[in-house]
């Protein structure tokens, strides 16, 4: 329990210092997405190999998210760097095969972004990269899942402001494809 309550408070602590870096596009969610992320992933890996590489994506994702729901975008100040570290990573340790599932989802993002802009920005597409290769660590299940699971959220989200008379709204889809790459983890890694 101690180390779950560390692990939260690490998570506020580092979300803190992130909002700070990161003024410029002024993520006011992110040491609450942070904290509660860290918990979470320590809640669930504490103690195994994937614990702190899941705890750092999870300061990066909740990074992502709360400058893409405060401003409809994931800069390249975010979305590009990460990729590089996702695929340096996944390199040096010996899981580059997960690169595959990283730029198949790419591919598939970018398919749709180039046939039907509005669905998916530019953001989205680059983000791909990392959390397909994230995702393929948990295998083709791990991948279906988080591919799969995306979408469908950001679709329920979009239902949902558009029965409360927000069919217009614009839904942000990296937290979305971020959640997802965290629960597919969560199912699929052991």
């Amino acid at each position: 329990m101690l180390s779950l309550c560390v692990a939260v408070l690490v998570g506020g602590v580092a979300g803190l210092v992130m909002r700070g870096a990161l003024v410029e596009w002024s993520p006011r969610w992110l040491p609450l997405l942070s904290a509660v992320g860290t918990g979470w992933v320590w809640w669930r890996f504490g103690g195994s190999e994937y614990a702190v590489p899941l705890c750092a994506a999870t300061w990066w994702f909740a990074a992502l998210s709360a400058v893409d729901l405060g401003r409809h975008r994931l800069p390249n100040g975010l979305t590009i760097p990460g990729a590089l570290v996702v695929t340096v990573a996944l390199a040096w340790t010996g899981c580059a095969d997960s690169l595959l599932g990283g730029a198949l989802l790419f591919v598939m993002y970018l398919v749709v972004h180039l046939l039907a802009p509005a669905a998916f920005g530019a953001g989205d597409v680059k983000l791909a990269w990392s959390v397909g290769s994230i995702a393929s660590l948990g295998g083709g299940e791990g991948w279906a899942i988080a591919a799969l699971s995306a979408p469908l959220a950001t679709a329920v989200v979009g239902s949902v402001a558009a029965a409360f008379g927000h069919g217009r709204a614009r839904i942000a889809h990296g937290p979305s494809m971020c959640a997802a790459t965290l629960l597919a983890s969560a199912a699929c890694l052991t």
